[in-house]
């Protein structure tokens, strides 16, 4: 049985998708602790960061994985047009 995608392809799609997923999630939550919006991420006791890492979850999950399914796809499809 014929590989679909070599080792080498595997890492950099798990490479890029974690890369992208830090990269947005990092900056969407730097925007909206930034905006507060509603005073959700700190206030005058100080910062909460049970707040900050759900959000920063929230975007890190769906665009790691978006990215790499889409990178793969790519790879993939890209990879048999040879």
């Amino acid at each position: 049985m014929k590989r679909v995608m070599t080792r080498k392809q595997v890492m950099l799609v798990v490479t890029v998708g974690i890369g992208a997923g830090i990269l947005v999630a990092a900056t969407m939550t730097a925007l909206d602790w930034r905006l507060n919006p509603g005073g959700i991420f700190y206030d005058e006791k100080g910062t909460s960061w049970r707040v900050v890492l759900a959000t920063a979850r929230s975007w890190f999950l769906p665009v790691t994985l978006a990215v790499s399914a889409i990178l793969a796809a790519l790879i993939v499809l890209f990879g048999r047009a040879r």
